[in-house]
């Protein structure tokens, strides 16, 4: 469907973030790990659970199984692609749009719960996006743009 690296970096984050939590158990702490470390404890502790509920609403509610590549995948996949497009409208307060994306993915009851919770993960995603581009060594990084190999 893409290309990863032509997103912005808010709908790259949050499918870094699909794919690594989706990864099993060591992807979802280090998760955890790293919006520990850029968020604090309490806010992380808030945010993690936002993000664990809405990737269990799109993998446990979804209307089909949620087609995603691998972590280090550079591809881009049409769920991935809708999953991010529904999170960054969220994020902007359009939830129109948003809704229009979780539609795709999942049940109409399902998918009001899914734009709300996106709001919020979309919100952390930039904040994290944000304070790793102001303050690189916070995550050893020189940029807040996540790499990727195939």
């Amino acid at each position: 469907m893409g290309v990863l690296a032509d997103m912005p970096p808010l709908e790259r984050g949050v499918v870094r973030l699909l794919r690594q939590w989706c990864d099993g158990e060591a992807g979802r702490i280090a998760v955890a790990e790293e919006f520990t470390a850029i968020l604090g404890p309490e806010v992380a502790a808030i945010e993690v659970n936002h993000l664990a509920h809405l990737l269990s609403l799109m993998v446990q509610m979804g209307r089909r199984p949620l087609m995603r590549h691998h972590t280090a995948c550079t591809c881009l996949g049409g769920d991935e692609s809708a999953f991010a497009q529904m999170v960054a409208a969220a994020t902007a307060g359009d939830r129109e749009d948003a809704m229009a994306f979780a539609l795709t993915m999942l049940p109409p009851d399902v998918a009001y719960e899914a734009v709300l919770t996106a709001g919020y993960v979309g919100r952390a995603t930039l904040d994290i996006i944000h304070k790793l581009s102001a303050y690189p060594s916070i995550h050893g990084n020189s940029s807040a743009h996540p790499t990727t190999r195939h």
